[in-house]
């Protein structure tokens, strides 16, 4: 029988998949699509409401990241010892005020602190998460779950746009109809992720050790993970900034471009499917190809607006794979302490994502958004050569297995 829980919401079974995907989904929906990622959407009216340049935008993206870098060591320990319950709502909890403050602001150092406190919201909300999957879903529906979770910043990114087009000229209140966003995700899950630390494996209860962390085979995950949050910070932070400045290119396309991103985001859910059937090195090497050439096509054919569509689709369809599949790969590499390994993975990419978008807007100023991008691409496709010997065919058994039977 299946212990008695609390309930939620008048229904019977909070820790049903519809309650711990849907939960999930919304809390990184609100932390990642839109109180820390849809910061690009607004650069443009950020820049003409407080007049700042491309390298000050920048500056200000590399601030948000670097709230998340802090709030991911914290939401990776106190998960480990305090269970994900506590940390996801405080995770929750910063990307409304955050963004509360952002629809407020009059003057650039609030603007500042909301982006800050915004940022780190997802860095204490995150990493939880993995521990969550573990402890409320079977071996077998954990990868599935966990990439449905993670697709939810596509799912945030696609919302964003159509509010922004709503707020039009008030682009603050855009912001206050997130922070209200973020309120009912952070509801939702106080009623349903766990409360306690993960039980029945000793190493989750003892203190993390630095010889842990960085085990030869957890090398390879580090270095790919640092590499892509250096390429995707510049076009998160800079494609829709690259786009505004085409004046050949319709109203409302910046817009239409976001949309497109969130809505393709969603494939990425499919994640933890890839990885069952073709494995994970495969479906790596093919979403890494395809995100090179999104930053590779914005870089050459901005003006062309087909290449913009194909841009669109192409990014938001692997960036939330390729975060599924990290995620995939550290959970597999760190399964004694899922969230602590989950944690300083993604810890490495807001890592290269603090550095990347003040480094991009400086070069951006001397040698043009177009130069930018296609370096990115490069770099996205460096980062194939960092995957892992043997293949991963399971988020949850680290045991060597053979390719499922077709």
């Amino acid at each position: 029988m299946r212990p008695n829980r609390p309930t939620a919401f008048g229904l019977a079974d909070p820790a049903s998949s519809f309650h711990v995907v849907g939960a999930g989904l919304l809390i990184v929906a609100a932390t990642y699509g839109l109180a820390r990622y849809t910061y690009g959407l607004f650069v443009p009216a950020i820049q003409a409401e407080f007049h700042l340049s491309t390298a000050m935008v920048g500056l200000l993206g590399s601030a948000s990241y670097a709230g998340y870098l802090v709030a991911t060591l914290l939401g990776s320990t106190l998960s480990g010892t305090l269970g994900p319950r506590g940390p996801i709502i405080a995770g929750g909890l910063a990307a409304a005020c955050g963004m509360t403050l952002i629809g407020l602001a009059s003057s650039v150092p609030w603007l500042a602190a909301g982006i800050v406190l915004a940022g780190t919201s997802p860095g204490l909300a995150y990493p939880p998460l993995s521990d969550a999957v573990v402890q409320l879903r079977t071996p077998e529906r954990q990868g599935r779950t966990y990439a449905l979770i993670n697709s939810g910043t596509s799912y945030g990114v696609m919302v964003s746009a159509p509010v922004a087009l709503w707020a039009g000229q008030q682009w603050q209140l855009a912001w206050l109809a997130f922070a209200a966003i973020a309120a009912v995700a952070t509801l939702w899950n106080s009623r349903i992720m766990p409360t306690a630390a993960p039980r029945g494996n000793p190493r989750a209860a003892q203190p993390l050790r630095w010889q842990w962390l960085v085990q030869p085979r957890a090398i390879p995950l580090y270095g790919g993970a640092l590499l892509f949050g250096v390429t995707s910070a510049v076009y998160w932070t800079f494609a829709v900034d690259h786009i505004a400045g085409r004046g050949n290119l319709p109203g409302g396309s910046a817009q239409l471009f976001w949309i497109l991103v969130g809505l393709a985001g969603v494939a990425g859910g499919g994640a933890g499917d890839g990885v069952a059937r073709f494995g994970l090195r495969a479906t790596f090497r093919a979403a890494l190809l395809a995100n090179a050439a999104a930053c590779v096509l914005l870089g050459l054919l901005a003006s062309q607006w087909w290449a913009l569509l194909l841009s669109a689709v192409l990014f938001g369809s692997t960036f939330i794979l390729i975060t599924g599949l990290f995620g995939i790969w550290s959970v597999h590499v760190f399964q004694e302490r899922p969230s602590a390994g989950f944690g300083t993975t993604f810890f490495l990419i807001s890592a290269g994502q603090l550095i990347s978008p003040a480094i991009a807007g400086y070069a951006a100023d001397h040698l043009g958004l177009g130069l930018v991008f296609d370096l990115a691409g490069i770099g996205t496709l460096a980062v194939i050569a960092c995957l892992p010997s043997a293949d991963i065919w399971r988020m949850s058994d680290a045991k060597d297995r053979n390719p499922p039977d077709n």
